[in-house]
């Protein structure tokens, strides 16, 4: 518990500096509540965190937890639409890209930020989060063991 808090103070700061960035240098406009992008923030963060947490809680080594991550978190970046738009992407695999995570979180916070959209109208990407926080939380709960 005391390591999860300490990565949400550090969340804090870090999300507070990017945002900060983002403004003067390229002029990103706030659209929406910063309260709201901030809860956006932390939802994907313990989302995030749980899947990590799923992912390491049966491995032996840090390094088959890094091996695990990257292969976990690769195609995540290549299907969500950081690097290029998500919506090129064949019909039969949108659903797919659609459920994942950092998809829902890049939707959600784009939608706060630039369209100014509160956390009613952003509910489907909020429950896909929420989805990706409680299930794999759960589950790793379960099978985690101490070595």
């Amino acid at each position: 518990m005391s390591f999860l808090l300490s990565r949400l103070v550090m969340l804090i700061i870090e999300v507070a500096v990017f945002l900060e960035f983002a403004r003067v240098a390229f002029g990103v406009p706030f659209r929406g509540s910063l309260l709201q992008l901030g809860l956006l923030c932390l939802l994907t963060s313990l989302s995030f965190s749980a899947l990590g947490l799923l992912v390491s809680s049966r491995a032996r080594t840090t390094e088959a937890v890094s091996g695990l991550m990257n292969l976990v978190m690769l195609p995540m970046w290549i299907l969500s639409g950081i690097f290029f738009s998500a919506t090129r992407f064949p019909a039969v695999i949108q659903p797919l890209v659609r459920a994942l995570p950092l998809t829902a979180a890049i939707d959600a916070m784009r939608g706060n930020m630039l369209q100014g959209m509160n956390l009613g109208q952003l509910m489907v990407p909020v429950a896909i989060l929420m989805a990706w926080f409680v299930v794999p939380f759960a589950v790793s709960l379960r099978i985690f063991r101490w070595r």
